[in-house]
């Protein structure tokens, strides 16, 4: 299974100078924990319901944020994370799922040449398993003793029935 065949498109995206209050109600709306920042059709970065919440709410009883040392960012191009990674669209889902785990992202944007086509997020990737398209015909059904490793005996515990 390739990336492209799991992959929600089209894609909700920021832009670098959307304010960071407008980014946070987009993600809220959606339900989503990240958005890739694209501009002039190029994905350059990712905003993150972290990137989005650092610096805006103050302890009580600190002063105002505008009297505070550094400004509160205002866009998603000052809070985004930039150099996104990217998988192309014929890219194997396995690999595009170990890389999400090793890097511990919840979503990978697809990128064909430069340009966003899509992003694979870990729902997408369950929802796959859930209805069980990534199981392999010759994997043995759940209950057969020989075969499935979850209903074996184990060596010192008796046969199961």
């Amino acid at each position: 299974m390739k990336a492209r065949d799991v992959m929600s498109s089209p894609v909700i995206t920021v832009r670098p100078d959307t304010p960071v209050a407008a980014a946070a109600a987009l993600l809220v709306s959606h339900g989503y924990t990240a958005a890739p920042v694209v501009e002039n059709g190029r994905l350059i970065g990712f905003v993150t319901e972290a990137n989005l919440m650092r610096g805006q709410i103050p302890q009580e009883g600190w002063p105002r944020p505008e009297l505070w040392d550094k400004p509160v960012p205002g866009t998603v191009g000052e809070v985004m994370t930039g150099t996104p990674l990217g998988m192309p669209p014929d890219a194997d889902l396995t690999d595009v799922v170990s890389l999400m785990l090793e890097t511990n992202v919840r979503s990978m944007p697809v990128v064909d040449d430069g340009a966003l086509v899509g992003i694979v997020s870990r729902r997408d990737v369950l929802r796959v398993v859930a209805r069980g398209e990534l199981i392999p015909a010759e994997r043995p059904a759940h209950g057969d003793q020989r075969l499935c490793p979850c209903c074996a005996p184990t060596p010192d515990a008796g046969p199961t029935n």
